[in-house]
């Protein structure tokens, strides 16, 4: 269990971090952002670590604690950062947590960052129709349909309906059928 969870108090100092966070590994950069991110205060000196963060990283790091931006003060600064690596997501990596972390901030740039991956998967979930279910079934109609309803959920009246006004239900195929069809995210 994380010491940060365990101990509200818990601290470590910026400048410890910064001193040790160039020759940690990544593994190491990922056990402690996936620990860090979860604390439940948050002081300046936890935003000066998350500035270390936000400077040296990649997009297996940053993933892993996209929420934490959030906790930022500067939530222009945050969201333009979340916006950004979402923009220059590196091949390989699925830009989902940074999707979630914009959507859950409800500011108006979000809708219009996130709108071409809400593109690629609305096509991604047509396409289905056509080619058929993929053999992985994780990768397949289920969890994309979920992608949809949460950022639909998280962005609600700030977001697409914005973007297209009227849109209420998730989108799925005409001839699908399962537990998502016709739901709506209120």
């Amino acid at each position: 269990m994380s010491k940060f969870l365990a101990d509200k108090n818990f601290t470590v100092g910026a400048s410890e971090i910064g001193n040790r966070w160039p020759s940690m590994s990544e593994i190491e950069r990922l056990d402690f952002v996936q620990s860090f991110w979860n604390k439940a205060t948050w002081n300046s000196n936890d935003t000066e670590i998350l500035e270390i963060v936000m400077r040296d990283g990649n997009d297996a790091l940053w993933g892993q604690c996209a929420q934490a931006f959030l906790k930022h003060p500067d939530r222009e600064r945050a969201v333009g950062f979340l916006i950004e690596r979402l923009a220059k997501c590196e091949s390989g990596h699925e830009p989902l947590n940074y999707i979630q972390a914009l959507g859950i901030s409800r500011h108006p740039r979000a809708a219009s960052a996130i709108r071409p991956y809400y593109e690629k998967y609305r096509t991604a979930i047509w396409a289905e129709k056509i080619t058929g279910v993929p053999d992985d079934v994780i990768f397949g109609p289920i969890p994309l349909s979920r992608l949809l309803c949460s950022c639909w959920c998280s962005l609600g009246d700030r977001g697409f309906s914005r973007v297209r006004p009227g849109y209420t239900k998730v989108p799925q195929p005409p001839t699908r059928t399962g537990p998502m069809v016709g739901r709506t995210c209120s």
